[in-house]
This record gives C-alpha cells, structure tokens and sequence, in this order.
C-alpha cells in the first residue's frame, strides 16, 4: 500500500515532511501540505504522523473556501473540547458526529444556505430518530440548531463567513414540559420517610437548598460553612463519557453561596460528627475524600443510583411521580411564593439569569400580582378612601389661576 505522506531531508537537522489533503475541486490536481521539522528523523516521523491525523479530523485546511461542514465541525469540536463542561461536551459532540456531519457535511461551508439548514431540521422532526422510525421532538431539534448556530457564529468570528446563515432559520417551538412541583407537606414526607437511610443529607440538602444532583454530591465539607451557615457551590460530580468526575459547576452563575435554613444546620452538625467517628473506625479503609454526602467509606455517591434511591423512596412516602429534581422546583416555588424577591431566587437557584427563574415558575407569577396589588392596596388605599368619603368631595372645585393685575 502506497505510504500517506512522505519525509525528506534538507541539512543535518531539518527535515520536510509532506502530506495530501484531498482533491482541488476546481482543478482535479491533488493538494499537499508541507511543514518544516527541525531534530532527528523520528521527530519528522511523528509530526507527519500528527499531520496526516489532523488532516483527517479537518483541523488543517488547505484552501478555506474549499472547507467542507464536515472539517468545519470537526475543527469546532475539537475547539469546544476544554471550553464547556464534559457532559455538554458529550452532547455537543453527539449532535455533531450523529446528525449534521451525516445530511450536512458534504456541502462547503461556504456555500451553506439557510433554506438547506431548515430542510435539515424539518428532516429531523419527521424522520430524525436513528434506530427506530419516527421523528425527534421538538426539543431535540431545537437543541441541534443551537449547536448549529453556535458553530457557525464561531466559523464568522474566525472569518471563514461573512453571515450565520442559521440565523436566518426558524427553529421549532418546543412546548414547555409541565413541572411536577411538590407542596410543602410532600417534601416534608419525603425527608421525614429518608431519615435513617444513606441518602438523608443529601435528599436533606436537596429540599433545603435547591442544589442539582450533582452539587450535592460533590460538595465538600471545606465548602460549607456551619458558623455562618451557609454552603458555597464550586464543584459538581457526574458522569460523562470519561466516567463518573468532578467538574466545574455548570455555569458562573452556578458558582453561588446559599444560605442554610437552621434546621439543615443543626442536621449537618450531627451528620459531621456521625461521619467523623465512622471515618476514625475505618482507618485505612476510608477513602479521604472530604465528602458531605458520601457511601458510608468515603466515596462519593454515584449519580444514577441517587436518582434510583430516591424514586424508591418517593413512593414510600406515598409520593408517586415526584423525582429528585422537582425537589429543586419545589425549592423555587416556595421561595416565590413567599415574597423573595425573583432575583434572589434566582441566585440561589444558578441560574444564568433571571429571566429562566421567571419563565421556568410563570405559574407562581399570578399569585405574586396578587401580593402586589395588596402592597399597594395598604400603601394607598386608605388615602384614597379617606378622599372617596370626604364630605366636601362634591364641592370640591379646581382653583383658577389668578389673571392680571387681580
């Protein structure tokens, strides 16, 4: 078989390595790359190794008004790598290899209309699902045409494109999922009935804080501070591709201080004390992880089997339907319900702004008027019915302004 590329001396230490990167369409004639090397043979030989591998994810372009979407994705995964957490990373890269590479990535890139990414995503809804007939919901595409939108964008910042042609396309309107969202009494069921069990703190943590799944099983005791109670959200654990890790939060907003409630406290102080002792019983044993929530030697809980524990629990305590992260919903609720200012829900919740707290709990908004109308009811009403029941209200007439020389 005819060898990829090639390597050729130029003087005692530098060598010239070549390796083709496809066919100029408008010539026929093949096209090569070439870079200089400097060291001994075996260095030329990996760096054309590295070369040719590059070339193949399209992260080395020849002529940038021959790049095809499929080396342009390429490139943007690849840029995308280290610059979002590893469980949107995942996703990322699984809309890409398993959707737009295969119905877009022939076309240059250059040459990518709007009417083409809008067939695309109306493919998607009708026949978009890879292993059964059917098509993928409207969520689903349009998650794939932000994906879309946010790689060309990059491509007009890095000058490959003048526009964004998928700004130019209307994406589907996804129907907002109903919320399943406990009342105060359902929770208070739930810890009640995960007392004694080793998920307490954590389901504990979840009704008191409103924390994810994953901040409350990677938070660590250096993170929580029972003096001034309060526990600071800096780390998240989850499972990506690599495996179960800890990772940043999931956004900087995620990144927050939330107040703790006197009685998660007052539970935290028995768990430290509880975990302390069966800590110096293990020993070795004990895996030293600095742990809130941890299996009983250390270890961190596994995501899934949380999420499992606590669905076998909800039904317990006669709480059919209700899933861990409606513990969450019902955390926000409460807030809002209560007169806390959205913004400060906000914070507590990560959000990145605002205005997800708001468009997430619409539904608490009607009984927020209502607390509104009432402020404004005891600010002003009585001013106003004193004026109403005014004996000399009828009588009442406006001053004329006083004319010249009067």
């Amino acid at each position: 078989m005819r060898p990829r590329g090639y390597v050729r001396q130029q003087s005692a230490a530098t060598w010239r390595i070549t390796a083709p990167a496809g066919t100029d369409p408008a010539t026929g004639k093949p096209l090569r790359v070439q870079r200089t090397v400097r060291g001994s043979k075996k260095d030329a030989q990996k760096a054309l190794t590295k070369l040719l591998a590059d070339i193949d994810r399209g992260l080395v372009v020849v002529d940038p008004t021959n790049l095809t979407v499929e080396q342009f994705m390429n490139q943007w995964i690849d840029h995308m790598r280290h610059r979002i957490r590893p469980t949107s990373f995942d996703r990322y890269e699984g809309v890409t290899r398993n959707h737009i590479i295969p119905s877009l990535g022939k076309t240059k890139l250059a040459k990518l209309k709007p009417m083409q990414i809008q067939a695309f995503e109306a493919r998607l809804l009708e026949s978009g699902r890879m292993k059964r007939p059917g098509g993928l919901s409207a969520q689903t595409v349009l998650h794939i045409h932000r994906v879309i939108s946010e790689a060309l964008g990059q491509a007009v910042r890095w000058q490959l494109l003048a526009v964004n042609p998928a700004l130019a396309v209307q994406p589907p309107r996804a129907k907002r999922p109903e919320l399943t969202i406990p009342d105060a009494e359902t929770v208070e069921r739930i810890v009640e009935t995960a007392k004694g069990t080793s998920i307490y703190v954590a389901v504990l943590l979840a009704a008191a804080t409103g924390m994810r799944r994953g901040e409350i099983l990677g938070l660590h005791w250096s993170e929580v501070d029972l003096q001034q109670g309060v526990v600071r959200v800096v780390t998240t654990y989850q499972r990506s591709r690599r495996g179960l890790e800890f990772a940043d939060p999931k956004t900087q907003r995620a990144r927050r201080a939330i107040a703790l409630p006197p009685f998660a406290i007052e539970v935290l102080r028995r768990h430290q004390r509880e975990q302390a002792a069966r800590k110096l019983a293990a020993g070795r044993a004990w895996h030293d992880l600095n742990l809130v929530t941890e299996l009983g030697d250390g270890r961190p809980l596994d995501p899934s089997e949380f999420t499992r524990k606590f669905a076998d629990l909800a039904k317990k305590a006669r709480a059919l339907g209700v899933r861990l992260h409606d513990m969450r919903h019902a955390f926000a609720t409460m807030l809002l319900n209560s007169g806390v200012h959205p913004k400060i829900a906000s914070e507590a919740l990560g959000h990145s702004t605002v205005g997800i707290t708001l468009d997430t709990y619409s539904h608490v908004l009607p009984n927020m008027h209502g607390v509104a109308a009432a402020a404004i009811q005891e600010a002003l009403g009585g001013i106003i019915e004193l004026r109403r029941t005014s004996p000399d209200q009828d009588n009442v007439r406006p001053l004329k302004r006083p004319r010249k020389g009067e």
